[in-house]
């Protein structure tokens, strides 16, 4: 068996130990030659993996609009055909029952002997 067969194979098993299965809300900013329009779409569902990580300390942000509360420790791990996204001109945000409503920060792609195998992603709880 070759590695990226077998690196796949270890992806697939770690999200089955806990897999959420989520729809993407993803909204993207298209050129329109002068302006930018922004472009609502859905993909999913996919099955994930969602997990702690790192300093669980939520901040909350002031905007015009109020107050939140965001929790940046928070990642997604997801096979190598996933659609995920995270950029300047690109939002992808999910809902998880019982465990919030999530934004996509980064996205990792996970790259063995030059051959896509998984993803990993930073999230941001929002509440």
């Amino acid at each position: 068996m070759d590695l990226v067969a077998l690196r796949r194979q270890h992806i697939t098993w770690t999200i089955q130990q806990n897999p959420v299965e989520i729809t993407v809300q993803r909204t993207e900013k298209v050129d329109m030659g002068g302006y930018f329009k922004e472009q609502p779409s859905t993909v999913g569902p996919l099955t994930v993996r969602i997990f702690p990580q790192g300093n669980r300390i939520p901040q909350e942000i002031s905007t015009l609009a109020g107050t939140k509360q965001v929790d940046k420790s928070w990642g997604l791990l997801a096979d190598y055909q996933a659609d995920i996204k995270a950029g300047p001109n690109v939002q992808d945000e999910f809902d998880v029952p019982g465990l919030g409503h999530f934004r996509v920060i980064a996205v990792y792609p996970q790259v063995v002997q030059g051959q896509l195998v998984g993803y990993q992603a930073d999230l941001e709880k929002v509440s």
